[in-house]
Parts: structure tokens; sequence; C-alpha cells
């Protein structure tokens, strides 16, 4: 026993040697120790995870969560500090801060330490430091995000078309981090999205980053007239004006779902333009 000790003891001071004189002498077994520090070489030091403890991006009201891996933490704590006043919110599992809206969480033997920010709000956009107790103590910047997302009706806030033109209104959710789970279209208060007894009348919905709901109405009637909303589940509701116009009113009052003039504007300022040049002229 005190023989196997002693080598213990010893081990590392003979391999110190040995390494040193094989590196003088240039051999194979420097490749060897310079290959510890290749891709698969970990470190005994704490290390971050960057791709595991990245930016967030999260939604006004709700809760973001920041994720902080550190790899080979060993007995080190892990500390959460708010970069715009240098606060120190949390310290390993427990919460420093009067705010009750920060929380920390931490599962034992996981490598990840979470950050908890509940009814976000705006003034809590910004960076956040992830640090270790180490000496010097290493720290990882993670910033926050916050959105709000806005809905949008393409060619509001009054759209004019004739009886048996097709009426199309789109409306799209912008900023949103994550697709609403749905959008709703009501007719004068009254749901369209799932009313099958509204024949002609058509609403689809494009997921992705900015996601985009359309209804269409093949051919318009007077009685497609009103305000329609679109109701997103995540943002704020927004309106358009729609007016049918019967086909024997002037086509000088048909507007068009775009910012061009009507008919009637254009023909003022022609003869706006036509009276002038014959005063010059004169």
């Amino acid at each position: 026993m005190r023989l196997s000790a002693a080598v213990s003891l010893l081990l590392p001071f003979f391999c110190a040697d040995i390494g040193a004189s094989v590196g003088e002498s240039g051999g194979v077994a420097a490749t060897g120790l310079r290959s510890l520090e290749g891709p698969g070489f970990e470190p005994v030091e704490p290390y971050f995870d960057l791709e595991e403890s990245a930016n967030l991006t999260a939604l006004l009201g709700n809760t973001a969560v920041l994720n902080c891996r550190v790899k080979n933490i060993g007995g080190k704590t892990v500390s959460w500090v708010r970069h715009r006043d240098i606060h120190l919110l949390t310290v390993g599992r427990f919460t420093y801060t009067s705010d009750g809206r920060f929380a920390a969480r931490h599962a034992p033997g996981s490598e990840d330490w979470l950050l908890l920010i509940h009814y976000l709000q705006k003034r809590d956009a910004g960076m956040y430091g992830c640090q270790v107790s180490t000496t010097p103590p290493r720290s990882h910047s993670i910033h926050l995000s916050v959105v709000e997302p806005e809905t949008v009706i393409v060619g509001g806030p009054d759209v004019y078309i004739n009886t048996g033109s097709r009426l199309a209104l789109s409306c799209s959710v912008k900023y949103s981090p994550e697709p609403p789970a749905f959008i709703f279209w009501y007719h004068d208060d009254k749901l369209v999205s799932y009313d099958r007894t509204r024949v002609g009348v058509v609403v689809s919905t494009e997921r992705g980053q900015e996601t985009t709901s359309r209804l269409l109405v093949h051919l318009a009637e007077p009685h497609h007239s009103g305000v329609y909303t679109c109701a997103p589940a995540n943002s704020s509701p927004k309106t358009v004006n729609v007016h049918v116009i019967a086909g024997d009113q002037p086509a000088a009052i048909v507007h068009e779902n775009t910012s061009e003039r009507t008919v009637s504007q254009r023909c003022s300022w022609d003869m706006l333009g036509l009276l002038l040049a014959h005063r010059l002229l004169m």
C-alpha cells in the first residue's frame, strides 16, 4: 500500500520529465501531447456552450427564459447580472432582487442555468451577463429583445369596390417571435373564419416569420359591405371598412384598394391645370 501511494505521488513528476525530454527531442510523443489540444480535448476550467447560450427575442407580456450552459463547472457558482444598472439578479438557485418577476432555475446535475423574467416589459430589453465564480470570473453576455407584434391590413382603412368585383383583404402580423396560434376574421362582429354558411368567402393563412391571413370574396355584393376585423392571437386587432358600390353608381366615386387617387380627383386636377395654362397664355 505504501509503495502504491508513493508511485501515485511521484507519477506526475515522472510524466512531466518524460514529456519535457520528448518535447526537446521532437519525437512522436510530442505530437501526441499536442493532440490533447485538438477538437476532442475538453478543458478542465469551466467554459460556456455558446450555441446553447444565445441571444433571445421574447414577446411583450410573456415569460423570457435566458439560458446559460456552463460545462466543467465543478464546484463553481453561476450568477446573473443585468448590465443596464450592474444589478445582481441571481446567485446559483437564489434570487437577489426585489422584483418578483425575476427567478433563477437550475436542476441538480444540469449544465443549464436559467434566468426567468415573467410579464416582460419593454424596459427589460438589453444585455444580461452570465458569470462563473472562477478567478478571475468568467462572463458571457446575452442580449434580450422584447418585441410587440403589429397587425397590418393592406389597403385600409377604407376599401371601395364595385358590385360583382373580387374583394381581397390581406392581414399580416409583423415583429412576432413565433407565428400566432390563430387569426380570426370578423364581419360586423360576426366570426367569418369558420362560418360555413357564408358561401363564396374563403379564408387562408400562411404561417412563417411574418404570418399572413387572406380573406377572399369572389363576387362581392352590397351585403358584403361593413367593418372587417383581423384578430390575431398574439397581436392587437385591426379593422378595415369595406364599401361595395352598386353597379348603377357613378364610376368616379369608386376607389381602388391602393393609395391612387379617385377618378374625380384626377379630373379636378386636370381641369385646374388647363385653367392655369389658359391664364398664362393670355
